[in-house]
């Protein structure tokens, strides 16, 4: 299929003439003198790197988002290319230059509600960008929409929803299409709001970025716990296979039991000598974070750092065991091992960190959209069976018993 992006032509052609210039030189043998008219013929070398840094900057924002492949970015707003090395930089880079595109559109035909609504979410586009907050993805092999992640990170699309009075509609798309591209969604409410909003349709799509698969692992007595199993931990400490005092990704194994509301794993490692005032450390820095790409692994491993790579493939690029479950979902968010744990944390930090849910408030019963009336949603009345409640009694049980032994908090991280 023949490609028409200008951009790409010119990309192509200086893909070319460098190959057949670093031929000649490798057949040439000794390179002849060069004068100075021949120097100021060619391109300096600086902006020889200045545009290779742009191409591969543009290949990686097609990769973001295909939409990229039938427009021109406006890459003057871009500092510097080259240093733009990690997904969290290169998502926002993707929607500054979204921003510019939309600040420079033909917007003639929208009504003055539409423009209002339009420039309010070009603002909270900006703000998003720039807070660097953006959705995991542990579902899939690969680059995938994710429109909510398990910790109630909105996609840009669902924050531009959520925070314009929707969040009832962002929670609905999620549940019917949180991995789908915006042009699959046709969940009832969405096209009523996409015309209030002053943004096309394409507009909304190329705002839509795709994210990198992101695999969590921790050894199999970890996994277990987490996902409510202790019993692995108790087996390996009779064995004598695991300390008391063993860590895992920088924290105890009485965090790990804290995080989990586990109060008989707490009383037992406390009655065999646990540290009851012991503090977490931090599993990894940002530079080994730095570390992983399109296919992510994490890995949370016993009384060493956690290592981070590249090299999931499609083969284990997929959500780690503890997603398997809500609770662990849950679990995993207090341990935020995803971003390289946390640090001067104790036992009772952990049992009574926030479990993360949406920033939004979109659990609620009924939104109105306009012309379409009032929508219902599945009632979020709490449900005693259910395991996040659950998990909460028992977290809050267990910072009960902490607290009676006199163990106050070291840290406050919410």
């Amino acid at each position: 299929m023949t490609r028409k992006n200008p951009l790409f032509q010119i990309f192509a052609c200086l893909a070319f003439l460098t190959l057949f210039t670093s031929a000649g030189m490798l057949r040439g043998g000794t390179p002849k003198s060069v004068s100075s008219a021949d120097q100021v013929s060619h391109p300096d070398e600086n902006g020889e790197v200045e545009v290779e840094a742009t191409a591969r900057l543009y290949r990686a924002l097609c990769e973001l988002n295909e939409n990229w492949a039938d427009r021109d970015p406006n890459f003057d707003i871009v500092v510097d290319a080259g240093s733009i090395d990690d997904e969290v930089s290169l998502i926002q880079t993707h929607l500054m230059l979204v921003i510019s595109e939309l600040q420079t559109a033909d917007i003639h035909h929208l009504s003055e509600s539409q423009l209002t609504n339009r420039l309010a979410h070009i603002h909270s586009l900006r703000a998003y960008a720039a807070n660097g907050n953006f959705p995991r993805n542990v579902f899939t092999a690969g680059r995938c929409p994710v429109f909510i992640d398990p910790w109630g990170t909105h996609c840009a699309v669902g924050h531009l929803i959520a925070t314009s009075g929707h969040a009832g509609l962002a929670n609905a798309i999620n549940s019917e299409h949180q991995l789908d591209l915006l042009n699959d969604i046709k969940t009832l409410g969405l096209a009523e709001w996409q015309r209030d909003s002053g943004l096309s349709l394409d507009e909304l799509a190329l705002i839509q970025p795709t994210y990198v698969s992101t695999t969590l692992k921790y050894p199999k007595e970890i996994e277990s716990l987490i996902l409510g199993d202790s019993q692995p931990v108790i087996t390996a400490i009779e064995n004598g296979n695991l300390s008391v005092d063993a860590r895992c990704g920088g924290k105890t194994l009485l965090h790990f039991a804290a995080a989990t509301g586990d109060l008989s794993l707490v009383k037992l490692l406390v009655q065999k000598g646990a540290d009851l005032q012991a503090v977490s450390e931090l599993g990894c820095g940002k530079s080994e974070l730095a570390k992983g790409g399109s296919q992510t692994v994490v890995d949370v491993r016993w009384n060493q750092s956690t290592s981070v790579s590249n090299r999931g493939g499609l083969s284990i690029g997929r959500r780690g065991p503890v997603f398997q479950t809500p609770r662990g979902q849950v679990v995993a968010g207090v341990l935020n091992d995803l971003h390289g744990g946390l640090a001067g944390m104790n036992a009772l930090d952990y049992a009574t960190r926030t479990l993360q849910s949406s920033r939004y408030g979109y659990a609620r019963r009924t939104i109105a959209m306009p012309g379409v009336g009032a929508i219902r949603f599945k009632s979020q009345e709490i449900d005693p069976n259910d395991p996040i409640e659950a998990l909460k009694s028992d977290r809050a049980a267990v910072a009960a018993w902490l607290k009676d032994r006199g163990l106050n908090k070291k840290a406050d991280l919410g």
